[in-house]
């Protein structure tokens, strides 16, 4: 499987991926763009402005913000990579869910479910800070060893 690692290479494979077996014409007449729209968006040249991201987000059964995340989502985890922190993956699956997280007087699951049950934009807040959150121990952690 092929990772895609921009948001223009992601944008062009999920253009691909909903055209589907249709021609770039009748995808663009289906969009209401021009052929040469959809042409550029698979080449990677150009971007969709805002109205064009989200008649593709709706084509996919997503809205625009939804399509954003998943366009540049893997930036942001890239940066925050779990496969190169210092902490091993043994320590990481020592923590249970039904361990405390003692500020808040939940268990990890119970916490993880409140997360669950957020609006959509609320989780990728949420997933931001977490992001942060670990990148600020691993550096942490990095800096102690």
């Amino acid at each position: 499987m092929l990772l895609e690692t921009t948001p223009k290479e992601k944008l062009a494979s999920l253009v691909r991926e909903l055209r589907g077996n249709k021609s770039q014409r009748s995808f663009a007449k289906l969009l209401g763009v021009s052929y040469y729209a959809v042409q550029t968006w698979e080449k990677q040249a150009v971007w969709p402005d805002d109205e064009n991201l989200e008649k593709l987000a709706k084509l996919k059964g997503w809205t625009k913000e939804q399509l954003q995340l998943y366009l540049h989502i893997s930036q942001v985890a890239s940066s925050t990579s779990l496969n190169n922190s210092s902490i091993g993956h043994s320590q990481a699956w020592n923590v249970k869910p039904t361990d405390s997280t003692q500020p808040l007087g939940l268990s990890i699951a119970d916490l993880l479910e409140e997360v669950r049950a957020l609006p959509f934009e609320a989780a990728v807040q949420v997933a931001q800070v977490a992001l942060q959150t670990i990148e600020a121990k691993r550096s942490l952690v990095s800096s102690e060893h």
